[in-house]
C-alpha cells in the first residue's frame, strides 16, 4: 500500500540500460563508415551487432529485404494487443522511468517487428495526445543511438521523427546507410517538417538495395530538376532490381521531356535506353512496366530520334531487339500497351526500329564485344547473335578458359566433339582446384602426388 509514496523516476538511467554493456547499433554503422565513401558501409559494417550464428539450413534475408518485401508485396496488418501493450508501456516509460518500465518497455519492442506496429501505434499517439512529447524524444534518442537490436532502433526511429523540434538528420543519415535502417530513416525523414527534400535525396544517394527503393519513391512528387535529373540517370540503379524503380524514376524524372531537349548527352541517352529496357524486360513483375507508363511512346520516339549514330554498342542492339518485338506484341493485338500508344505512333516507331537494326556495321559490332567487351557488352552480344547468324560457342569456351563461367552456354550444344571439349576442361579445372588444396607434408613443401585425368572423356554410352 506504500507504493503510492514512490516517486516518479525521471529521467531514466542510462547508465544501466535494458541491454546491458552491448554495443550500439548506431555506434557500429557509423565506424564502419570510410571517409569520403558516398554510399554504404565498408564490408564488416554491414554485419550487425546483434546478428547470431546462421543456421545453413534456414532461409536468410539481405539486409532490408524482410521489411522490403512485406513492404511491397505482403500484409503489415499489426495485432491490437501487441499495439495497445506497447502504447501503454510507452505512457508508463514516459510517466515513470523507473528501470522496470524501461525493461519491460524494451522487451516488448524487441518482440514486436516494427514494421507491422509502428503506423498503428502512430496513429494512435496522435489520436490520444497523452505523452509527454520531451520525456518520448528523450527515451527514443536513447534507444535510437544505443541500443544493440535493430527492432527497438527501427520502433525507436519512427518516433523520433515523428517529434517536432530537434534536427536528428545526421542520425537518421548514419542509420540509414545499412538497408535494414533506410526505411525508417526515409519515413523519418519524410513525417517532419524540419528535414528538407534534399536529406532524403542524400539518404536516396548513400542507400543501396532496399533503402534506395524505398527512398526513391518518397521522392517521386519532387519538383526539383536536380533531384528529376538524378533519378534518370542514377537513382533507379539497386543492388534489388531496377524494376522496382525504373517506371516510378521516368515518371518522375519526366523522361519524355528530359529527351526531348537537344543537347549531346550520352550519359542521359544511356540511361534512357537502360529505363525502358528494364520497363520492357521487368513488365509482368514485381513493378510496374512499360504498358504503365503513361509517357512511354512519347519516350521511345525521343529516344529512337537522337539518330542513329548514338545506337553503337552491343547493348544497344540487344535493346533494339527486344523493344521490336515488344512493339510487334502491341500492334498484333498480343499485348497491348495502351497509354499513348496510338496506331500511328506504334508503326512509326516499329519501322524506326527496323531501319535502325539494319545497318551493316552491327556485325562488327557484336564480334568486337564477344572478343574485346567487358562481361556486360559480352553478355549482351551472346544474346544477340542468332539475330545476325553468329556462333558464339567458342567464344564461351575461351571466356571459360580465363576464370569466367558459361557452363550452361557451353552444353548448349548437339554436336558431340564440342560436348567433349567441355567435359575436358572441366577437368583439368577439376584437377587444378584439387591441386591447390593438397595437403603439406611436415617439412612444409606440397607432396608432389601425381594427378592424371581419364584418358577418354565421353557424354555417350
Amino acid at each position: 500500500m506504500f507504493k503510492i509514496f514512490k516517486k516518479s523516476v525521471w529521467p531514466p538511467n542510462f547508465q544501466k540500460p535494458p541491454w546491458g554493456d552491448k554495443k550500439s547499433i548506431f555506434d557500429h554503422i557509423a565506424a564502419h563508415i570510410e571517409p569520403g565513401q558516398t554510399q554504404g558501409l565498408s564490408e564488416e559494417g554491414y554485419s550487425l551487432p546483434d546478428e547470431s550464428e546462421t543456421d545453413p539450413n534456414s532461409i536468410s534475408f539481405a539486409p532490408g529485404a524482410m521489411d522490403g518485401v512485406f513492404g511491397h508485396h505482403g500484409s503489415t496488418k499489426s495485432d491490437d494487443e501487441i499495439v495497445r501493450s506497447l502504447d501503454s508501456a510507452l505512457v508508463s516509460a514516459c510517466q515513470n522511468a523507473s528501470e522496470h518500465n524501461i525493461q519491460t518497455l524494451y522487451k516488448l519492442i524487441l518482440d514486436s517487428s516494427a514494421l507491422g506496429v509502428i503506423d498503428p501505434l502512430i496513429e494512435r499517439i496522435i489520436e490520444e495526445q497523452i505523452l509527454d512529447a520531451d520525456r518520448l524524444r528523450e527515451i527514443v534518442y536513447w534507444f535510437t543511438t544505443k541500443a544493440p537490436d535493430r527492432e527497438p532502433v527501427k520502433f525507436s526511429m519512427a518516433l523520433l521523427g515523428l517529434l517536432q523540434g530537434s534536427d536528428n538528420s545526421d542520425v537518421f543519415l548514419t542509420l540509414g546507410r545499412h538497408d535494414e535502417f533506410t526505411l525508417f530513416s526515409a519515413v523519418a525523414l519524410s513525417n517532419s517538417d524540419v528535414y528538407g527534400e534534399d536529406a532524403l535525396w542524400k539518404l536516396a544517394i548513400a542507400a543501396e538495395g532496399w533503402g534506395r527503393i524505398s527512398t526513391v519513391e518518397r521522392l517521386a512528387g519532387t519538383s526539383s530538376a536536380e533531384i528529376k535529373d538524378w533519378l534518370l540517370r542514377e537513382g533507379f540503379k539497386n543492388s534489388v532490381m531496377y524494376e522496382y524503380l525504373a517506371c516510378t524514376c521516368a515518371r518522375a524524372g519526366d523522361l519524355h521531356l528530359a529527351l526531348k531537349r537537344e543537347e549531346d548527352d550520352p550519359e542521359l541517352f544511356n540511361s534512357a535506353v537502360e529505363l525502358i529496357d528494364t520497363l520492357v524486360s521487368g513488365e509482368g513483375g514485381p513493378a510496374e512496366g512499360l504498358p504503365d507508363y503513361e509517357n512511354g511512346c512519347a519516350a521511345v520516339q525521343m529516344l529512337l530520334s537522337k539518330g542513329d549514330s548514338k545506337f553503337s554498342s552491343a547493348s544497344h542492339f540487344w535493346f533494339l531487339w527486344k523493344l521490336k518485338e515488344r512493339v510487334a506484341e502491341h500492334l498484333s493485338g498480343e499485348r497491348v500497351l495502351k497509354q499513348d500508344w496510338t496506331d500511328e505512333d506504334s508503326e512509326a516507331i516499329a519501322e524506326k526500329i527496323e531501319a535502325l537494326l539494319s545497318k551493316s556495321e552491327w556485325k562488327d559490332v557484336l564480334l568486337d564485344a564477344l572478343q574485346n567487351g567487358d562481361r556486360q557488352s559480352f553478355w549482351d552480344a551472346s544474346r544477340s547473335c542468332e539475330k545476325l547468324g553468329i556462333d558464339p560457342w567458342q567464344y564461351f569456351l575461351d571466356r571459360t578458359k580465363a576464370g569466367e563461367d558459361y557452363w550452361w552456354d557451353l552444353m548448349r550444344t548437339s554436336d558431340a566433339s564440342r560436348i567433349d571439349e567441355v567435359f575436358a576442361l572441366a577437368a583439368q579445372k577439376s584437377l587444378l582446384m584439387k591441386s591447390q588444396l593438397v595437403p603439406e607434408t611436415t617439412s612444409g613443401l606440397a607432396l608432389n602426388m601425381p594427378l592424371t585425368a581419364p584418358s577418354t572423356l565421353s557424354y555417350r554410352t
